[in-house]
């Protein structure tokens, strides 16, 4: 630290700012953070839904093929 008292007031100012910087920048990568987890969590869900879809179009292609069969 500074001796003499006006470098040791702006020492600890710039202290202060250099805080409410870092402070505010762990707070945006907390939220990026959190965002990415949802992004991650609305992924892995739309591949479940996909796989899902995939599997009803399957059984009524299935479906189709078996009515088709009968009728003809």
């Amino acid at each position: 630290m500074p001796e003499d008292p006006i470098s040791q007031e702006m020492a600890r100012i710039l202290n202060e700012k250099l805080q409410r910087v870092i402070d505010k920048q762990t707070e945006h990568t907390i939220a990026l953070a959190n965002h990415t987890a949802s992004l991650d969590r609305l992924e892995r869900g739309q591949e479940r839904v996909k796989d899902e879809l995939d599997d009803i179009k399957t059984m009524l292609r299935q479906l189709l093929d078996r009515d088709s069969r009968n009728d003809g």
